[in-house]
């Protein structure tokens, strides 16, 4: 008899202890570990290079694109890749290439006030018109940034203003964030 009252007592303990571990679930509203992570939210992020020889437009190139803010893979955001490769004479008969064009790499996320902010490289790079002194390879123009701008839905700021060493060229970069519908 006393080795059941025993064996009763030892499973209401088991019970019990099951009941108060579900009970603490349930009072932390039985959350996952991925619950306090924010929903994604897809946007379309706009990017546009201007270029300016003085008051003269020279060239105005945008690239649009969705990233989602918040997304949690390996490798999260959205990338561009745009442009040629060009062979450069590396001796005789030989040629190694580069590539030329523009690059674009942009994650978002969501901050507590309700605005997004991108994590963005963007790369341009360009044949120059300049031949080089008595070279047969072409010089190439090259503009790398990386810029963080906090933008809420519908807003347009002009990240960059850079100029081109070589030449003089002012270049201009705006970024436009909307959250898709």
């Amino acid at each position: 008899m006393k080795k059941n009252a025993v064996m009763f007592l030892a499973f209401m303990v088991v019970l019990t202890v099951a009941a108060a571990a579900q009970d603490s679930s349930k009072s932390t509203g039985g959350q996952k570990p991925d619950d306090h992570y924010p929903a994604v939210t897809p946007l379309r992020v706009q990017v546009v290079f201007t270029e300016y020889d003085g008051e003269k437009k020279v060239s105005n190139l945008p690239y649009s694109f969705t990233v989602n803010a918040d997304e949690r893979r390996a490798r999260p955001g959205s990338q561009i890749r745009n442009g040629a490769r060009i062979p450069i004479a590396a001796g005789k008969d030989q040629f190694t290439y580069i590539d030329i064009g523009t690059n674009v790499d942009c994650s978002a996320s969501l901050q507590e006030d309700g605005r997004y902010k991108l994590q963005m490289v963007l790369e341009r790079s360009a044949i120059s018109p300049e031949s080089p002194s008595g070279g047969s390879n072409p010089v190439v123009r090259q503009f790398r940034a990386d810029v963080n701008p906090v933008l809420k839905d519908g807003q347009t700021v002009e990240s960059i203003v850079s100029t081109d060493p070589l030449n003089g060229h002012v270049y201009h970069v705006s970024v436009t964030l909307n959250v898709a519908k």
